[in-house]
């Protein structure tokens, strides 16, 4: 499954050790920037905020990150389920990936209790990845 979305992500100075390699933590911020411009260009974003909350978010470091580099970040909704869907990423730099991402988020209430995805933004999101809507693998 290819990757639709990219959207540049540039580095700041203290996103960097004291020999300029990108701190472990900071690939998640990026992850996370990157899944909100995901949600915003799918006009999925319920009064500017995001509708869920992350359930599980792992990495794989393949290459250091430096400061200077051109990095970009590409998500993409890799599985819908009922209450929670499933996004990937790759962060590349300098025609590099340095590192890969998965995420588990669910759609919740005002109590944080799961619910159903809304069906404007499976919709959205099946149409957009090329997904099939009904299919709802897991919950």
């Amino acid at each position: 499954m290819s990757y639709r979305f990219t959207v540049n992500t540039p580095l700041r100075w203290v996103d960097v050790d004291s020999w300029g390699v990108v701190n472990n933590a900071v690939y998640l911020n990026l992850m996370e920037q990157a899944r909100f411009e995901y949600f915003r260009h799918l006009e999925l974003l319920v009064g500017g905020n995001v509708p869920f909350v992350l359930a599980e978010a792992t990495l794989r470091y393949l290459k250091p990150g430096r400061m200077g580099m051109d990095v970009s970040v590409a998500a993409r909704v890799s599985r819908l389920g009922n209450t929670s869907f499933a996004m990937d990423y790759e962060v590349r730099a300098d025609q590099l990936v340095l590192a890969t991402g998965h995420a588990a988020l669910v759609y919740v209430d005002r109590e944080f209790c799961p619910v159903a995805v809304p069906p404007a933004a499976r919709s959205a999101i099946a149409d957009f990845e090329g997904l099939d809507p009904d299919r709802q693998p897991g919950s």
